[in-house]
């Protein structure tokens, strides 16, 4: 639990005080119109929100705290329901589509709501958040508070919100992945960092996912530096393997400082020398599934990032890996040296290892990264058959393995799909090029055969329309 910081308390008294001042409060409590609480609502609430959305975006951590001291009475349930829906998502959730931990917050502001005494127009903007919450919630949970609430309508309301549907499996993932799609594009991703050692087990993957969440766009994550680096250092977590994953991605997406950088290299080597094969295994293993997922940018600068902080000197598997990387990265990996040294090294690890699954990952990525920076014009084909056409057969004979080789059939089959879609003139001299080079190539290279390349090339009939 994070305390607000004392501007954003001052912004949210003077907030506060407003609408304890507005005329739209006083005409609302005179006539009880909902007309007039929603013109309180469209005066305040877009002040809270940006309030709200300036500090989950530059310092997450004190999310909470802030939305507890909207419950205060004077602040008329003003975005309360916005807040229950984010406190909603922020559960974290498991296989099974229940709450891994009671979701508290969402239990506390639902309290609150429940006993305003604006409920009446706020039930009209909970019925989801409520229904999605109690579907994810334990049924103890749930009859636990709304048996505590003491108005018998509120109660009932609540009662009615409990869907048949949370009774399956299914009926939950409908429910939870129904609800969330309303939130796609908004930042209210929070999870607390643990500080004790049961903590660290219980908070472990909601702090994952968290951070990879923060470190996949564009936001600030100077707020974060300071907590994350006392976690990664803490003696108490020495030995637990719950903690290697966020060592990764703090050396991989944060910067320590000069003086912090001794203290965390100091705990990474730590975990290295007392577990040397298993470290380096769940390190390299959390890089291949960065580098696998679409949603989180793991490339070369993010690889060089985190190799800053392995100590060379040790000698294990991390020290081997980061040392051909760097090769990979500085020297190029069209280097003819480079080709050695990746040969080299993977002789030493099994085939499936997570060492040589990642350089292969990485060498996927620069062709990748090579289709996608490339267009369609003369000049850029040309420069694609050149470079593809000498390091393709290279690395399929490098590395043997059909998985990497049907990677490379894929980047290549877009990019020429991309090409003969532009250059269409079949008599041609870019399409008669094209189709020549990827005719004489693909079968060398095992990505088709000339019964399929032919089927590649052939255009489509168009259906003749039925008169």
């Amino acid at each position: 639990m994070y305390d607000l910081n004392d501007a954003y308390k001052q912004h949210l008294e003077a907030i506060a005080e407003a609408i304890q001042a507005s005329p739209n409060l006083a005409t609302f409590l005179e006539e009880e119109e909902d007309e007039f609480y929603d013109a309180l609502k469209l005066e305040f609430e877009p002040q809270i929100e940006q309030a709200h959305q300036q500090l989950i975006d530059y310092s997450p951590l004190e999310i909470e705290a802030f939305e507890r001291y909207l419950l205060d009475e004077r602040f008329e349930g003003l975005f309360l329901p916005r807040a229950l829906g984010y406190a909603v998502l922020r559960g974290e959730v498991t296989e099974h589509y229940y709450y891994a931990r009671q979701n508290d917050h969402f239990g506390t502001i639902l309290k609150a709501i429940a006993v305003n005494s604006n409920f009446d127009q706020l039930s009209s903007r909970i019925g989801q958040s409520v229904q999605c919450g109690f579907a994810l919630s334990s049924d103890i949970f749930v009859t636990g508070l709304v048996d505590g609430v003491p108005s018998k309508r509120v109660r009932q309301f609540l009662q009615a919100q409990r869907s048949s549907d949370a009774r399956t499996m299914e009926g939950r993932r409908r429910i939870e992945r129904r609800y969330r799609k309303q939130f796609r594009n908004r930042n209210y991703h929070y999870a607390p960092f643990p500080v004790t050692t049961s903590e660290l087990t219980t908070y472990n993957s909601a702090l994952i996912d968290f951070l990879l969440f923060r470190v996949s766009g564009e936001l600030p994550n100077d707020a974060l530096m300071p907590t994350l680096h006392a976690m990664v250092t803490r003696p108490e977590f020495a030995g637990r393997k719950e903690i290697l994953r966020p060592m990764a991605i703090y050396g991989a997406y944060f910067t320590p400082s000069e003086e912090g950088l001794p203290e965390f290299m100091e705990a990474i080597n730590r975990e290295r020398k007392a577990d040397p094969e298993g470290m380096a295994n769940a390190i390299l293993s959390f890089i291949l599934e960065l580098k696998q997922n679409r949603e989180v940018p793991f490339g070369p600068e993010q690889e060089q990032r985190l190799g800053n902080v392995i100590d060379r000197t040790i000698d294990d598997d991390l020290s081997a890996y980061f040392n051909l990387t760097d090769k990979i990265h500085g020297d190029g990996y069209v280097n003819p040296d480079v080709h050695e040294a990746i040969m080299e090294e993977q002789g030493k690890h099994p085939g499936l290892s997570p060492f040589n699954e990642n350089i292969r990952e990485t060498i996927h990525g620069y062709f990748s990264q090579l289709a996608k920076g490339l267009g369609t014009n003369e000049r850029d084909y040309m420069e694609w058959f050149e470079i593809t056409g000498k390091q393709f057969p290279a690395y399929i004979k490098i590395f043997g393995n059909e998985s990497f080789n049907q990677q490379l059939r894929a980047l290549a089959r877009k990019y020429t799909k991309d090409l003969i879609k532009v250059h269409t003139n079949k008599r041609g001299k870019d399409y008669r090029d094209i189709k020549k080079t990827t005719m004489a190539t693909w079968q060398d290279y095992g990505f088709m055969t000339e019964k399929q390349l032919k089927e590649f090339f052939k255009t489509p009939r168009k259906k003749k329309i039925e008169e």
